[in-house]
């Protein structure tokens, strides 16, 4: 009898044991609200000009700003504009401003209208070779900014004018090794 009484307590402490572990695993998982893209787009205004082509309009774009970040294992600052409208038009700009040594700001520049694609890349690490040339200043107002930027695109064009974002969003959070 003690024999299987002591079966009966070993068994019932098993299985709460067992019950205790499985509810330890048990995951509770809370509601995400995505962001969605139209959540970080604030007003920007473009005073541009690529070559010949103008970007003169004050519209949605999204514009964003992380007080420190990292490029190729450089700690910097980092701001940018993105403003996809479809097939027709778009135009990306990153700005890298290191936070040590040279702390020139570098800048990796994109334009497309009309079947034309524009590049300008300044981004001084990574193994890539620069493409065109340029120098921007970054002016901040309030919650947003304004980029006055200069330069040359890979192929000779012209760049020249200003890009104002009324505010900053913070960046997806990317990881990396």
């Amino acid at each position: 009898m003690r024999s299987l009484a002591r079966q009966f307590c070993l068994a019932t402490a098993a299985l709460v044991s067992l019950g205790a572990v499985a509810s330890a695993q048990i995951t509770v998982r809370r509601p995400t609200v995505a962001r969605g893209d139209d959540e970080d787009k604030t007003k920007v205004t473009f005073s541009l000009t690529v070559g010949k082509q103008r970007f003169d309009e004050t519209t949605q774009a999204k514009c964003t700003h992380a007080p420190m970040a990292s490029i190729y294992n450089t700690l910097a600052k980092m701001w940018s504009v993105e403003y996809p409208t479809g097939s027709k038009k778009s135009l990306h700009l990153t700005v890298w401003q290191p936070v040590r040594g040279d702390t020139t700001p570098q800048i990796t520049f994109y334009a497309y209208d009309n079947g034309k694609n524009q590049e300008i890349s300044t981004v001084k690490a990574g193994g890539g070779a620069t493409k065109g040339s340029g120098t921007i200043t970054i002016t901040k107002h309030g919650a947003g900014g304004r980029f006055d930027i200069s330069g040359t695109t890979a192929d000779g064009a012209k760049v020249s004018g200003s890009i104002d974002c009324e505010k900053f969003a913070a960046p997806m959070a990317v990881g990396g090794n």
